[in-house]
């Protein structure tokens, strides 16, 4: 029995044994199979030390174990460069981004480097995270979505414009009612995708903190406009190019004022760019003193250089408010208003109030109307007595009279007409001229006796500093009551010297405000007819051209006469001086554009508006 038990005992340890190494087998046979597509272990043994290395099994050869392609969800037997690409450069989760990119190039690796060159926050941010899906979602990167990416997130850039220019396409005399705008539009690294421009009527309200303009009368002086606004298209008809061109026209202009063009535009990256430039004025009334200019007639209107500020005013004010006629925006009012109604030259105060030199502010002035377009000429010898001895040696001759017979008065003449010339105004392109000679319009010429040697060295100076000769308009017809055959008229007229002159005329429509005259004043209008009618004669008797003047009023603190306001009788005043223009040269003379102290002007008023210039600019058209 014993010796039986040991036999079986052995007998299940045999097999215990042999169930164990088939066991251990199998454990061995499953190890190294699944070692074949999962894991090959070596192992070396040496005295001090052992080495294990872990080999991944990389099916495509991509860089990225197989293994870990399951874990992505992408396929372990197709290439993914770029993803490897990624992993070398960013977070695992972040690269993951590209894992589905088809395309592995320098557009695609460009996108990768920009990315991960972005500090970790912005390349979380909403904004980067929006394009990148944009950029990725057909699994394609091309190098326009590359340099997108730069330009918007990496080192944005603006794009550019040039050229940005206008040019006037509808022009009536010199009134711009249409504009073409053209400019060009540039980026270096994606398209420009959107553009606009706005047209801005420019505001002045400086005019009302500085003059004191009224401000009801703003929308009078700068009529209305809007800004507007237009969104452009290329003139190739698409956005689809670094570099676009563009062109639109801006028409029916209001004019009164200047106009900021303003050019916007932005790349695909959303960068923008804005180009400003301004219009000089642009006119709010047809040139029609231009248009009666071109046709040999000369309207002319004096002009007082002054600083309004302190002026005392009578009855009215200017529209503009209590100007400076420095002012460059004054200045082109002016020219607007005068033109637009018939007025093409003005008479400008030569400045001879405190120097006898045409310098500083008279200078800057009639410069500066000549450089906006209207003629002008000088009107010289306001202050006489500021300069000559007054009276004669004749007792039968008026105590007013300047004598040029004497030394002192020829030798200051000379100063004077001397220091005229060295300021080379004369040579202006829009100096006024007839028959081809600079006007020089003497106020008071009257006073002047015995002129002959003044004006031989007048002549003699014009022609050795310009080389021409000068047209002389002079201020010496007596005004009403006087006449040219009159006693004293007569006598007076027997020291003037008419050799030299080219036209006469009598300051202010020969109203004459001395208070011993009043009764004729009084019948002004009646008289007016018959004395332009009679000095209309003597004028040309004498071989010179006739020039009528009108005034509006004349009002002033004092005895002074004075001459009210009356549009109906400023029309038949006008009616008469324009029936007497002088056929062989009509020039006739305004007095004035702007003495708001005599209150002669037809500016533009607070009460009359544009009353006057509207009466002129009606009558004026007829004789077009």
């Amino acid at each position: 029995m014993i010796k039986e038990n040991k036999i079986t005992s052995l007998s299940k340890i045999l097999l215990i044994s042999t169930i164990v190494i088939l066991l251990l087998g199998g454990t061995l046979i499953y190890y190294y199979s699944t070692t074949i597509t999962k894991i090959i272990e070596t192992t070396t043994v040496t005295e001090t030390k052992t080495t294990t290395t872990t080999v991944f099994l990389d099916a495509d050869g991509d860089g990225i174990p197989n293994y870990k392609e399951k874990e992505y969800g992408t396929d372990p037997n197709k290439p993914n460069y770029l993803l490897a690409y990624a992993l070398k450069k960013l977070p695992e989760n972040e690269a993951l981004k590209f894992k589905n990119v088809e395309n592995f190039n320098e557009s695609s690796k460009g996108l990768v480097d920009l990315y991960s060159s972005l500090p970790e926050n912005i390349r979380n941010s909403k904004g980067v995270d929006e394009l990148l899906n944009q950029i990725l979602s057909d699994n394609i990167i091309n190098e326009l979505e590359k340099n997108l990416f730069y330009d918007k997130f990496v080192l944005p850039s603006l794009p550019l414009i040039f050229n940005l220019e206008w040019s006037p396409t509808r022009v009536i005399l010199d009134k711009i009612y249409d504009i073409n705008v053209t400019f060009i539009a540039k980026d270096d690294d994606t398209p420009i995708a959107y553009a606009e421009l706005h047209f801005v009527p420019v505001e002045y309200h400086y005019m009302i903190e500085k003059y004191g303009m009224r401000q009801e009368d703003y929308p009078k002086v700068f009529p209305p406009d809007k800004e507007r606004v237009y969104v452009l298209t290329p003139i190739d008809g698409k956005f689809d190019s670094l570099e676009e061109r563009f062109a639109i026209t801006i028409a029916d202009i209001v004019g009164g004022r200047e106009y900021k063009i303003v050019a916007l535009i932005r790349d695909l990256a959303g960068n923008e760019r804005k180009t400003e430039i301004k219009t000089p004025y642009i006119r709010q009334f047809e040139n029609l003193g231009k248009e009666l200019y071109e046709r040999g007639i000369i309207i002319s209107a004096a002009y007082m250089p002054w600083n309004f500020k302190d002026i005392r005013m009578e009855v009215d004010k200017p529209l503009l408010g209590r100007y400076d006629a420095s002012d460059d925006l004054v200045q082109w009012k002016h020219v607007d208003w005068a033109t637009g109604h018939g007025i093409n030259a003005f008479f400008i105060d030569g400045g001879f109030w405190e120097k006898y030199k045409l310098e500083g502010r008279e200078g800057a002035i009639i410069n500066g109307f000549m450089n906006k377009g209207i003629k002008c000429a000088i009107m010289w010898g306001w202050v006489w007595e500021k300069y000559f001895k007054r009276g004669s040696n004749d007792t039968k001759l008026a105590s007013w009279v300047v004598d040029l017979n004497d030394n002192y008065n020829l030798e200051m003449f000379k100063n004077l007409m001397k220091s005229l010339l060295d300021n080379k105004i004369f040579l202006h392109p829009n100096y006024l001229r007839i028959e081809g000679r600079p006007v020089l319009f003497i106020y008071d010429e009257i006073a002047l006796i015995n002129e002959r040697n003044a004006y031989l060295y007048l002549l003699d100076e014009f022609k050795k500093t310009i080389n021409q000769t000068p047209f002389l308009i002079a201020d010496t017809l007596f005004r009403i009551p006087g006449k040219p055959y009159n006693e004293y008229e007569s006598y007076h007229y027997q020291f003037k010297d008419f050799q030299y002159k080219d036209g006469l005329t009598s300051w202010i429509g020969f109203y004459n405000p001395v208070p011993f005259y009043r009764e004729y004043m009084e019948n002004y209008d009646e008289l007016l007819p018959t004395y332009l009618e009679t000095w209309s004669s003597f004028t040309k008797e004498k071989g010179k051209y006739f020039i009528p003047s009108i005034l509006p009023s004349f009002i002033v603190s004092g005895e002074a006469n004075s001459l009210s306001r009356d549009i109906k009788k400023f029309e038949i005043r006008l009616g008469n001086c324009i029936k007497f223009l002088d056929k062989r040269k009509p020039i006739l003379m305004v007095d004035t554009w702007n003495d708001w102290l005599e209150t002669t002007s037809v500016e533009p008023s607070q009460g009359e508006q544009f009353t006057y210039l509207t009466i002129l600019k009606s009558q004026l058209k007829q004789l077009i």
